[in-house]
């Protein structure tokens, strides 16, 4: 069979795998190992011979993939972050940025922004925030007489705004995948990070213009009560300073950051009284889950990735585009359009492990920046996850306000339009991408 047409069977079969429920690392495990068994028979003429040369080589690319040292960093932070988020830290920031940005109209919806972004630093899945934000927000911002669609629909938009701030994990997986320095790769996400908050605060402003008894004005509160609120957040942000810090200035690598983050936040966390046997258990239990299924899905999309390699068929077409006489901002567009339309289906994770094999020889042949090519693959992921049909955090906000699904995804509307913006700016503005990392690494050469 030719090589291209394998790939073309390859991929369909995945997608036939997911959409029938089966695990995204199972699916591009099976898919994969046929593949390869395809492959090797056409090479071998023999299915027996093909069979177990193909065994082989997925237990070369398991061990291969587990024993990289730059995937140490994963459990690290998963484990900072959980001790965070049992440590309590969850009512104390929410009341610290309610007390510095409440009294404006919109206000409460500008502490769910800043709330969910940082708590988003410390556990790095949207879907632990919106759940988490969202049980302490909502019925805040309702007892102040917010709209119900409207504190649900800020408050699952926003969840997926951490998905730029580092230590992301989204990050973390594309470096591993391209080998592309994670240091940077955080430092460039700051910029893209500021400025999507801004453009969500705006958001805010206008529609609290548009319909101000959706989003009144909160409590006033004094200089005093303000910076006493800040009190319980100290420990984690000079962690948080500490790690992100270190990690730029090249003081310690990635790995140590999520090291000295994790006993870090376990300290913290033993300060502040909440170190029980259960919060530690269920810290380790739900840091281990997390990383099994990250690492299942890197090895899936190693082999997968690997077989689709053996055929050419990423390369094949990044020199077909190449060819194709289209300008480089059209190709991208295309492939927006492709991760966008898969992110509404297929969770973050997965689909940069299953999309970078495929789209990566067209990065290296254009000689794209691996650092704004990340960004842009990360909000358009960011855009996908609050998209329907799949929407994670959509529904998982329907569920905590009881409010219908319909009605949020109406909701996030003008979120999507403002994360379309971004995404427009930070396409054709590549150096907000791509200026921290540089002054960074001169300041660490100088």
């Amino acid at each position: 069979m030719d090589p291209i047409a394998i790939s073309i069977v390859t991929i369909i079969l995945f997608l036939a795998l997911m959409f029938m429920g089966m695990h995204v690392g199972l699916s591009l495990m099976v898919s994969g190992f046929v593949g390869y068994v395809i492959l090797y028979t056409g090479s071998v003429h023999d299915m027996s011979r093909a069979f177990f040369m193909t065994l082989s080589e997925m237990k070369t690319i398991s061990y291969s993939t587990a024993a990289n040292f730059s995937m140490a960093v994963i459990p690290l932070f998963m484990l900072m972050g959980n001790f965070a988020m049992y440590s309590g830290i969850t009512a104390e920031l929410f009341d610290t940025c309610y007390k510095w940005l409440g009294r404006f109209r919109g206000g409460l919806a500008f502490t769910a922004i800043g709330a969910s972004s940082l708590f988003h630093c410390f556990c790095g899945s949207a879907t632990a925030t919106v759940a988490t934000i969202g049980t302490v927000a909502y019925p805040e911002m309702v007892r102040y007489k917010y709209d119900p669609v409207a504190s649900a629909s800020v408050i699952a938009s926003s969840s997926a705004f951490g998905l730029l701030i580092p230590p992301s994990i989204g990050f973390i997986v594309y470096c591993t995948m391209t080998q592309t320095s994670v240091s940077d790769m955080f430092a460039a996400g700051i910029v893209p990070a500021i400025i999507v908050i801004i453009l969500a605060i705006v958001t805010v402003i206008i529609l609290a213009k548009l319909n101000p008894k959706a989003m009144p004005a909160g409590e006033k509160y004094t200089w005093k009560e303000r910076f006493i609120s800040l009190k319980g957040l100290i420990g984690f942000l000079i962690l948080f300073i500490l790690v992100l810090g270190g990690i730029f200035s090249g003081f310690f690598s990635p790995s140590e950051g999520g090291a000295i983050g994790a006993v870090g936040s376990f300290v913290i966390m033993v300060i502040r009284r909440n170190a029980s046997f259960a919060n530690v258990w269920k810290s380790l239990r739900d840091s281990v889950k997390t990383t099994c299924m990250i690492f299942m899905v890197m090895i899936g999309a190693n082999i997968f990735g690997t077989c689709l390699a053996m055929t050419q068929m990423p390369a094949q077409l990044a020199k077909a585009l190449a060819a194709g006489g289209m300008s480089q901002y059209a190709i991208l567009w295309i492939i927006i359009a492709v991760y966008i339309g898969l992110g509404m289906a297929v969770d973050t994770l997965p689909l940069i492990a299953i999309l970078v094999p495929i789209f990566w020889p067209i990065v290296t042949a254009f000689g794209w920046s691996p650092l704004w090519f990340g960004i842009i693959m990360v909000m358009c992921m960011l855009t996908g996850l609050i998209c329907p049909p799949h929407g994670i955090p959509c529904c998982i906000m329907a569920g905590i306000a009881k409010v219908p699904l319909m009605s949020i995804f109406k909701g996030v509307a003008p979120y999507l339009l403002m994360l379309a913006i971004g995404l427009v700016i930070f396409v054709y503005a590549e150096p907000l991408s791509t200026w921290l990392p540089g002054v960074l690494k001169a300041a660490r050469a100088g």
